[in-house]
């Protein structure tokens, strides 16, 4: 049985890819092809009926059609005579079936193709969605989006072209059997032409499997380069080294135009050479068994239709094949990306989380990237409808104890209790929808203000008043209100038509309608001048009480009225307090407040 699995893994791995997203369907599509080539078949030997008719004077003997020679026999057992008009309704009757089946083929083609496609995009966005935040920020996002787009999009046409190819393989093995029962030793001279010609394009086929994984890999890279040029846009432009950074850009782009130049060549010497070798295996076959056989004309040319449909099909198989191995990196590809995905994505856990109800236990915390230890030892508490606070330097642990405390990373040591449950064992979408984050730049998408904050929901009446109250709360009612299209209008790339503050209440409104229980602000006002970050602050100190509020903080001034603020250090807690505390217990504490000027 192992053999068995190994030998169908190592020769039909594409194949059996497929079929995990169709199953059934697939067979039908390959069905669909072995009809069309059968009716085809059948309508192309009824011609030989039809010549022997008219050279004999309506007569039959069946003796042209070799072992097809059965179609005339069963006729005559269902009590129809072979006659010129019969034989020509019999070849319509097949045509109009292949016409019908070859409708029906496409058709069904297309529907399970763009099945196929769509299963693979919505399985590969499931399958992120469950992607380890700690695996996502060492991640190559040019990768991620690469996979994601162009190379989701090759996968669909290598899908194409390999069912095209197992089509066109079974259709030329359905004439030659024809052929073969018409006359087995032209059929035989087919064989071996075919044969021959395919050793010729071995090459080209190893050739392109070659230049395809590696035009996968150039792809990432470019669309790496690219969305670093798009998020670094201001700098490059500001310093004047956008022209460098265009050069590798550019240098990637002649790159991948190299490689499918290259591909291109391949494919071209295919198809070039594809109708010479055709017809010179013809030539050849006619003249072996016209001289060596003494072959009959009538047979000789149904045979050879059926031949020339068969090496065509060959040739097409070969040309199909071809491009499925242009894609074929593509596949590989999104197969091992899938497949890391599955392999790491997070484990939920079986509690569900309706609300936030009590409090938040760290309990011996400790994690590290790598070797690196980044939390140490790690013990507090945060009750329900609390504002606390984490101070200190960047890179002391602040943010990290935040990603463990929202179910981001998970602990190498120690527990995470959520209402006494342990966080691993929550639901974890549950939990974290009951989260609210505002990060130090503001995430605006490109739509209008209503989607921006309510995230796409219906406009109904409950859903406004919703609004209306989420955007009352975080103060940017009147400024929706003065706009021409108030919530309808668009905000823009990114926000670009925002101010730093306008971008934050968009962000707190968001975060508000959701009806959350815990409020997290990263450095959320930070980037803001001192202004209007004492405007946003006034509208976050009046959620106190009302949420549980985390706030991770370098200036000060944004946390002296914090319940409790732990001050850390090298991944440990420092010291502990109120702000009016620290200042008395902790003379690190004591300094920074004395560098702000508080």
């Amino acid at each position: 049985m192992n053999s068995i699995k190994n030998l169908l893994k190592k020769h039909f791995t594409n194949f059996i890819y497929f079929y995990k997203y169709l199953k059934y369907r697939l067979f039908i599509v390959i069905g669909f092809g072995v009809l069309v080539g059968v009716l085809d078949a059948f309508g192309l030997t009824m011609f030989l009926p039809i010549l022997e008719l008219t050279s004999n004077n309506n007569e039959i003997t069946g003796e042209s059609l070799g072992g097809m020679s059965i179609v005339i026999d069963g006729l005559s057992a269902i009590g129809i005579q072979l006659n010129l008009i019969v034989a020509v309704s019999i070849l319509f009757i097949f045509f109009i079936f292949k016409g019908v089946s070859v409708y029906f083929s496409e058709v069904y083609k297309v529907n399970v193709n763009q099945s196929f496609i769509s299963k693979i995009r919505i399985r590969l966005i499931s399958l992120l969605g469950l992607y380890p935040f700690k695996n996502f920020v060492s991640a190559d996002v040019g990768h991620i989006q690469n996979t994601f787009t162009l190379e989701a999009s090759r996968v669909s046409s290598a899908y194409q072209n390999y069912i095209n190819g197992i089509q066109q393989l079974l259709m030329a093995l359905v004439y030659i059997i024809f052929v073969f029962m018409i006359d087995w030793k032209f059929a035989i001279l087919v064989c071996v032409g075919g044969l021959l010609t395919n050793l010729v394009f071995g090459a080209i086929y190893k050739k392109t499997k070659q230049e395809s994984d590696d035009l996968s890999q150039k792809n990432s890279y470019y669309q790496n380069y690219i969305i670093q040029y798009i998020n670094n846009y201001k700098y490059l432009k500001a310093t004047g080294t956008i022209n460098i950074y265009s050069e590798k850009l550019i240098h990637r782009v002649k790159s991948i135009e190299s490689t499918n130049k290259i591909m291109g060549k391949l494919n071209a010497q295919l198809l070039g050479s594809r109708e010479p070798l055709l017809i010179l295996v013809v030539c050849s076959v006619i003249l072996i068994q016209v001289n060596l056989f003494d072959g009959e004309l009538a047979t000789i040319l149904i045979s050879l239709i059926l031949f020339y449909r068969a090496l065509t099909q060959l040739f097409n198989f070969q040309t199909s094949y071809n491009t499925f191995l242009g894609n074929s990196g593509s596949l590989k590809n999104i197969s091992s990306f899938e497949k890391e995905l599955y392999d790491v994505a997070e484990k939920d856990g079986t509690i569900p989380f309706p609300r936030f109800r009590s409090d938040i236990s760290l309990k011996s915390i400790h994690f590290s990237f790598g070797e690196k230890q980044v939390i140490n030892n790690i013990n507090l508490n945060i009750p329900k409808n609390k504002t606390i606070a984490f101070a200190g330097e960047s890179g002391s642990g602040k943010t990290t104890i935040v990603n463990l405390i929202c179910g981001l990373l998970d602990t190498n040591e120690g527990n995470i209790l959520i209402d006494n449950n342990d966080i691993t064992s929550l639901k974890r979408s549950d939990y974290q929808q009951r989260i609210g984050y505002i990060a130090q730049e503001p995430i605006i998408f490109n739509d209008t203000i209503f989607n921006n904050i309510s995230f796409w929901a219906d406009p109904t009446p409950e859903n406004i008043i919703r609004f209306e109250k989420a955007v009352e709360q975080a103060s940017i009612k009147n400024y929706i209100e003065e706009l021409f299209e108030r919530e309808q209008t668009v905000l823009g790339n990114n926000g670009v038509n925002l101010s730093g503050g306008q971008k934050q209440r968009i962000s707190i409104a968001r975060e508000l309608y959701k009806d959350i229980d815990i409020l997290i602000l990263d450095e959320a006002t930070s980037a803001l001048d001192s202004e209007t970050e004492t405007e946003i602050q006034k509208n976050i100190d009046l959620l106190k009480g009302e949420y549980t509020i985390i706030i991770i903080a370098h200036r000060l001034s944004t946390i002296k009225n914090a319940d409790k603020i732990y001050l850390m250090e090298k991944g440990e807690i420092a010291a502990e307090g109120s702000f009016s505390e620290l200042i008395k217990s902790s003379k690190r504490f004591e300094k920074m407040v004395e560098l702000q000027e508080i």
